[in-house]
């Protein structure tokens, strides 16, 4: 299988996935280890007092940071979450639109770092609302 069907294999999997699939997400890039995707704060991602959920951000800050290694990693690899931290700046609130974006800091011999940053997008520009940090360990792609 050729590095470009295993990228492909591996996005349409996390597209497809049940939780990123109600959460609206969308990829609108992942190349030279650079990553963005989007989605909207909605009654699915949003809490009960209609912000942006934490545990939706951090899955996000973590889908973005994966997107930029897919573009760079290895082929015949995949990397699992090691370790992630994320720090919330202020909240996002129901009806925003959140882009994330992630980029590639190294990719080693077993292990990849990345870090992500989250926006709200306004008509007057761009307020970042979390930044995160991920480490994740290379393994044979099961695919």
């Amino acid at each position: 299988m050729s590095a470009a069907d295993s990228r492909a294999i591996a996005t349409r999997r996390i597209l497809d996935h049940p939780l990123h699939a109600a959460s609206g997400l969308a990829l609108q890039k992942s190349a030279d280890g650079l990553s963005e995707i989007t989605f909207a704060v909605n009654d699915f991602t949003g809490n009960v007092i209609g912000t942006l959920h934490g545990g939706i951000l951090y899955a996000m800050v973590d889908v973005a940071a994966f997107m930029a290694l897919l573009s760079v990693i290895p082929d015949g690899l995949h990397g699992v979450t090691a370790d992630i931290q994320v720090s919330v700046l202020r909240a996002a609130k129901r009806g925003d639109a959140v882009t994330v974006r992630g980029r590639v800091d190294r990719v080693g011999r077993t292990l990849a770092n990345m870090r992500a940053e989250a926006f709200v997008i306004t008509a007057e520009g761009e307020r970042l609302i979390a930044t995160g940090t991920v480490v994740k360990s290379l393994i044979q792609a099961p695919y």
